[in-house]
């Protein structure tokens, strides 16, 4: 089992937290995004911060899952992460803007790493909730939110997986809930 350093992890989110800049908070909480996913068995890290072809969209991070049952699964070859280390939940407008670039590239399956979740109220579906609801319901599309308090709770990348396994079995259960 691939542990995940408690030291390591405090360390980025002690930056998030008091950042010498915003730039510096958005680099942390993405350095941190890429140590959680490259913990997960057979998951790597293959870009990051990539525009496509006309500059209008930037990836943050870019993943390929090599079907490691410790792991991911079958659960999607390719993925993409955003991230998002703000103070408030991410609005609509920016989850909708996520699920674009992956529609655009043509993958099935996103990961939002937002500290403080997205707008809205699972069990209703409202705010930012919805959107994630009709992209699975219109394109197909999964994508999953992983917060901050869930991150500190994390052991290992076995752990991880588990975790966006059972987000997505409940994306798929209920219709669309992305608790």
């Amino acid at each position: 089992m691939a542990a995940y350093d408690p030291v390591v992890i405090g360390r980025y989110l002690a930056i998030v937290d008091k950042p010498p800049s915003n730039a510096a908070k958005g680099k942390a909480f993405e350095e941190l995004a890429c140590y959680l996913v490259n913990g997960i068995p057979g998951v790597r890290v293959t870009a990051r911060n990539t525009l496509n072809s006309f500059a209008t969209e930037e990836i943050d991070i870019a993943c390929m899952c090599q079907n490691d049952p410790a792991g991911l699964g079958t659960l999607a070859d390719f993925f993409l992460v955003e991230c998002k280390g703000w103070r408030d939940a991410v609005n609509s407008e920016q989850v909708s803007w996520f699920l674009t670039k992956v529609r655009h590239r043509g993958v099935r399956f996103g990961i939002l790493i937002a500290a403080n979740g997205i707008t809205g109220e699972p069990e209703h579906l409202s705010r930012a909730h919805f959107l994630v609801s009709t992209e699975l319901a219109t394109f197909g599309i999964r994508m999953v939110i992983v917060d901050r308090e869930e991150i500190e709770k994390l052991a290992s990348g076995e752990d991880f997986a588990k975790l966006i396994i059972q987000k997505v079995c409940t994306l798929h259960a209920s219709g669309g809930r992305c608790y």
